[in-house]
């Protein structure tokens, strides 16, 4: 039987790290957040992963709002990001 599940979308189910899941949501293209909202929601929830979670819902709520200069606007946003950020230890607390 074949795997027809998204390769970033199968990483992120396969994800035995929090630092691993934290990699893949800071990588995975805005197309693929948008159409697999759900998936990548219950994959942070069946993980415990709640930094995962809180990002999500910050960039969801982001994607929603009014830019700024082209820019996504939003404070909690960038807090979640940097919270995956450090996580996936690309940046030192």
């Amino acid at each position: 039987m074949s795997d027809t599940m998204l390769p970033i979308l199968r990483a992120m189910h396969d994800a035995g790290t929090d630092a691993e899941r934290a990699e893949i949501l800071l990588l995975c293209p805005v197309a693929i957040m948008l159409k697999y909202r759900s998936v990548l929601e219950s994959s942070c929830e069946r993980h415990g992963f709640s930094a995962g979670a809180e990002y999500l819902a910050c960039f969801y709520a982001a994607m929603h709002q009014t830019r700024h200069r082209g820019s996504l606007k939003g404070a909690a946003l960038k807090h979640a990001e940097g919270q995956l950020l450090l996580i996936a230890g690309q940046v030192m607390p």
